[in-house]
């Protein structure tokens, strides 16, 4: 399928150029309680939503990670940016990878914040058909599903507006499909070997395929010099339990790309 130009929002004025994509159950304001926190003379964020959520609802598409990452390619051809981060959280980590691995030439660096493993999660069909059964629930099914999440206590509150959010921005029917993604068949080069810097931002709170150890593993062999940074307090949303320390270790490894602007 041909790229799109998904739906996305710049935020800041900086030199260095970053397309910051969402995560499965949500679009990119997943990020709103961090926003504050970024230095916009720095950075230049492009907020892009994938097909399926947030600005992008109702795009149709395969959602695969190589139709992902042709249309984050597509934002920044629009934008005029030869050159960029890509910042992937949980799923979107696969499709940062990616771009990262197919397209060194456009890719400065990535960021993979609490990344799913680059082969999948290795879900069986009972196990897929449980997420993506996820994916169509209702109100009820997915509130009670952060309420059980991995990771230290939230209030109540942010159960419910997570909750919510899932509902008013994630299209049901493009999360179940990207589930086969992050799920099942993970990148489809696991052999290449990565090339660019990468930094992995993960949570010791999170469940255990998600935490350092595992995903130092799942990394060694496509990208050996990954950079792991452990936030050993927060579990699988950083940006929203812990944002400004997130976004501290997000600028820090960024800052990186600054000789690449040009």
């Amino acid at each position: 399928m041909t790229a799109a130009i998904l739906g996305s929002e710049l935020y800041g004025t900086g030199a260095t150029r970053v397309v910051l994509m969402n995560d499965w159950l949500c679009d990119t304001s997943t990020w709103d309680g961090a926003r504050p926190y970024l230095d916009t003379a720095r950075f230049t964020f492009a907020f892009a939503d994938l097909r399926g959520y947030g600005r992008s609802r109702g795009l149709a598409g395969a959602f695969t990670v190589t139709e992902a990452a042709g249309d984050v390619l597509a934002v920044a051809d629009a934008l005029g940016w030869p050159r960029f981060a890509a910042v992937g959280h949980s799923m979107s980590a696969l499709v940062a990878l990616h771009l990262a691995q197919q397209h060194p030439d456009r890719v400065t660096l990535a960021v993979l914040v609490t990344p799913a493993p680059p082969q999948g999660l290795g879900a069986g069909p009972e196990q897929l058909a449980a997420i993506q059964g996820l994916a169509r629930a209702d109100d009820a099914t997915r509130l009670a599903y952060f309420g059980q999440r991995p990771g230290p206590p939230l209030s109540p509150g942010w159960t419910a507006v997570k909750a919510a959010r899932w509902r008013a921005t994630a299209d049901a029917e493009a999360a179940a499909t990207y589930a086969v993604m992050f799920a099942c068949d993970g990148l489809p080069d696991r052999a290449t070997r990565i090339t660019v810097p990468v930094c992995a931002l993960t949570c010791e709170q999170d469940a255990p395929p998600f935490r350092a150890a595992a995903v130092r593993e799942a990394l060694s062999s496509l990208c050996p010099d990954v950079e792991i940074v452990q936030l050993a307090e927060s579990g699988h949303y950083p940006m929203q339990e812990m944002p400004p320390r997130t976004v501290a270790v997000l600028e820090a490894f960024l800052g990186r790309a600054s000789s690449f602007v040009r």
